[in-house]
């Protein structure tokens, strides 16, 4: 259907494609059995929003799909806590960014040993907000 929505307002299939990749990977090494008992999110790094939720599947795998390309990801392992919706991320892996070139990311692996994204989005936005603020404060003089 999507094709042939596609082709009656004159856009190539191939167009039509184009702008949603897929992030995929694992968490094995870090969720612990049964793995019903953990989600993944994928965040916006740029805004912080959480874009998508899965569920591990029974052998601790996990899939994103039609994933708007030209943006950073981060991934997120949470750790859901019974009788409530709210959880505990428990470490993060990225940032990742899919393009037309490079489609998709399949192969992440979540391991918590290593230095957190988390880490890093922080860095990143304590960066920007220095650099605000000397642009804000040059124009003001």
């Amino acid at each position: 259907m999507a094709l042939a929505a596609s082709m009656a307002v004159g856009l190539s299939p191939a167009f039509a494609q184009q702008g949603a990749g897929s992030i995929a990977g694992k968490a094995t090494d870090e969720a612990k059995k049964p793995f019903d008992r953990y989600t993944i999110q994928l965040r916006d790094a740029a805004s912080g929003q959480v874009t998508s939720t899965e569920q591990l599947n029974p052998q601790g795998q996990f899939e994103f799909r039609n994933v708007e390309m030209a943006r950073r990801y981060l991934v997120e392992l949470v750790q859901n806590n019974p009788g409530t919706r709210q959880g505990k991320v428990l470490c993060t892996e990225g940032p990742f960014t899919l393009s037309a070139a490079n489609p998709s990311k399949n192969n992440v692996v979540i391991e918590c040993g290593r230095k957190q994204a988390s880490q890093w989005l922080l860095a990143a936005g304590a960066g920007t907000a220095a650099a605000i603020a000397l642009a804000t404060r040059s124009a003001s003089q």
